[in-house]
């Protein structure tokens, strides 16, 4: 049945002669699967995914135009991979969704190692932060930068695309000469905003006298610069009055990463004020999409509903379940899987590693392992007995059962969750919550006998006799004994099981890792004043780049007191007791608590291991990591019981 739910989401959309079926764009993402050159079958399959999965539109992102303009590996438009390109065409088609390709020229912000032209262009002459040496462009650099955005978007409508995009936002190389920030120049192309978006415009103008009038043509762009020196929604708008003139859709997004790379501590749909803004000027006729952080059907709804945006633009969302769209249309909302906004799949993307995601183990591996839910039955049904009811033993049992086993999990404490339970008392990990219950309400409705208040005992398993037993029991954490007085300490998870440890003001968290930060700001979020003692010379070190992206803002702006280099060696009445730059200190606390790593909790398994024919262990149980450790371990090891 329709979901009547989200009239406005699903309502098609039309522009030149293209008919998008609903108000979804799958955004562009997934760079390094091209480091050939060519597209590879992963990558095809990936974006065939998004597609099967009911979004509008599907991109294939940051098609870079030409060598010398490359921050990720060229996608070289050539008749060799014309083929490659046509067929990952038809892979979006096959499942009505439109292609869309992203063209980008990187500018200033290029990193060599991706490009063979050592010649580099930007607004102004300048070295970047990779060490290359950047040329400001004369008027015939920029007359073969506007031609090779032509000559991609004809190669990729000669591929079948459906959709040509220009990327002229986060601080690419339009965006660099529309900021005033970037852009210091002294000629017709620098100075008044009138003289910055120049460029931009004839590069326009030049693809779409070249594609002709029946091509849709969009671009993606940041409606601020949200600093008080950059450009403005105002300034945006006038340029959009320019530009609609050639395009058919503008995509709003803003400037800074930690915009359109939102962490989790950062609002949902946090640039549609932008959208809104851009729309309700009255001056703009062409439809406006909005992005950033938009998670859900039910927002991306009243995003539109409310006039803030003609449609949405989702990365993340559909990372995390590509069949959203269907799921949300097919009145299934409930089981859509949550995005956490981890940043796990930005991160390893941008380090050019597998694109993984936390929440989805078939992220990035379906032209290896098939199609979202669609799960092969086992050839044999086993009894399978899952101990530990954390994340990494809910996922096992969660797709044991969907496989067709019969499945018992039993859980040593009288809920589910393991670690994940501290999120419905943390004050800012409401994506996180989200996540837990939904992999909470996923284990209590599938064919799973529940054990609470149960451990692994002989007589329990002499009972069930399993063919498999996976060992999900998580870890504990590690006891700094060396600091003197550290049994007046309690672990920092404890402020959320515990809340009266933590009734005094003044806390001291020993350790800035990733885990000792994050509490810190939640608890200077609730009005405790937080002093955090980290022995490295940095904080959160265990965070990957965009995701300490987000937490050093958090950091900065809630005035986070981080003491690196500072090895805590006593606890006494005062506070902890800590040594810096040869000098011994005290950081003042009424409460100490302590966060310095876990450790395997691996002994039921060492326990376990002989009694049953298949014996094995997973999450934090093997290995201590994140998330998607545990996740992807208990998927794994579900789908490999029943094979033969």
């Amino acid at each position: 049945m329709y979901n009547q739910s989200y009239p406005n989401l699903f309502k098609p959309l039309k522009i030149r002669d293209l008919t998008i079926k609903n108000r979804i764009m799958s955004s562009p993402n997934m760079l390094f699967h091209t480091v050939s050159g060519t597209p590879t079958n992963f990558y095809i399959s990936y974006l065939e995914h998004k597609a099967r999965g009911g979004a509008g539109i599907v991109s294939l992102g940051e098609a870079t135009v030409c060598d010398g303009g490359c921050h990720t590996p060229f996608m070289e438009p050539t008749l060799n991979n014309l083929p490659m390109y046509g067929e990952m065409a038809a892979a979006i088609h096959e499942h009505g969704a439109a292609a869309s390709v992203e063209l980008c020229h990187d500018g200033e912000r290029i990193k060599p190692q991706y490009n063979i032209n050592k010649r580099f262009l930007g607004p102004v002459d300048m070295v970047n932060m990779h060490g290359a040496q950047i040329n400001a462009m004369t008027k015939q650099d920029m007359d073969f930068v506007a031609n090779a955005f032509a000559d991609a978007a004809e190669y990729y409508f000669l591929a079948g695309f459906d959709i040509a995009q220009i990327h002229m936002g986060h601080a690419w190389l339009f965006s660099q000469f529309m900021s005033p920030v970037s852009n210091k120049r002294t000629d017709e192309y620098g100075g008044s905003w009138e003289n910055r978006i120049r460029f931009p415009l004839m590069a326009l103008e030049h693809i779409r006298k070249r594609i002709g009038p029946k091509k849709p043509m969009t671009i993606r762009i940041s409606g601020s610069e949200r600093r008080p020196d950059g450009f403005t929604v105002d300034d945006i708008i006038v340029f959009l009055q320019h530009a609609q003139e050639y395009i058919d859709m503008a995509e709003i997004s803003a400037e800074d990463a930690t915009n359109f790379l939102a962490s989790t501590y950062m609002p949902h749909a946090l640039n549609a004020d932008l959208s809104e803004a851009i729309k309700k000027s009255g001056k703009i006729d062409i439809p406006v999409f909005a992005l950033g952080s938009i998670l859900t059907p039910e927002l991306a709804e009243d995003l539109i509903q409310s006039g803030r945006a003609d449609g949405v633009s989702m990365s993340r969302a559909l990372i995390s379940d590509p069949y959203l769209p269907k799921k949300a249309m097919g009145v299934i909302d409930e089981e859509i899987t949550p995005c956490m906004r981890c940043l796990t799949c930005t991160d390893h993307d941008n380090v050019s590693r597998h694109f993984i995601c936390s929440v989805n183990p078939l992220l990035g591996r379906e032209a290896r392992l098939g199609f979202g839910d669609t799960f092969t039955k086992a050839n044999a049904v086993k009894k399978v007995l899952v101990v530990g009811g954390g994340p990494a033993g809910m996922q096992a049992a969660i797709t044991s059962a969907r496989r067709g086993h019969k499945v018992v999990l039993c859980e040593k404490t009288d809920s589910l969750g393991g670690l994940l339970k501290f999120s419905g008392a943390d004050s800012l990990k409401h994506d996180l919550h989200r996540y837990k219950e939904y992999l909470v309400r996923q284990t209590e409705k599938h064919n799973i006998q529940i054990m609470l208040n149960t451990t692994a005992s002989d007589d329990l398993i002499e009972k069930l006799s399993p063919d498999s037993i996976i060992v999900a029991t998580g870890s504990t954490p590690v006891v700094p004994a060396q600091i003197k007085g550290i049994e007046n300490a309690r672990h920092a998870a404890e402020a959320y099981s515990n809340p009266d440890i933590i009734d005094r003001d003044n806390i001291v968290i020993i350790g800035g890792g990733l885990v000792g930060v994050e509490i810190a700001l939640h608890l200077q979020n609730t009005g405790k004043k937080v002093t955090v003692l980290e022995m490295q010379d940095d904080y959160a070190a265990d965070a990957m780049r965009c995701y300490k992206l987000g937490i050093i803002r958090q950091v900065n702006e809630r005035s986070l007191e981080i003491i690196t280099g500072a090895k805590c060696t006593e606890i006494t009445p005062e506070g902890a007791v800590y040594e810096k730059d040869g000098a011994k200190r005290v950081a003042a606390g009424d409460v100490i608590l302590y966060a310095v790593g876990m450790k395997s909790h691996d002994e039921p398994y060492f326990e376990l291991y002989s009694k049953a024919p298949s014996v094995v262990q997973i999450g934090d149980c093997k290995k201590v990591g994140k998330i998607d450790g545990a996740v992807h371990s208990g998927y794994f090891a579900a789908l490999d019981i029943g094979v033969m």
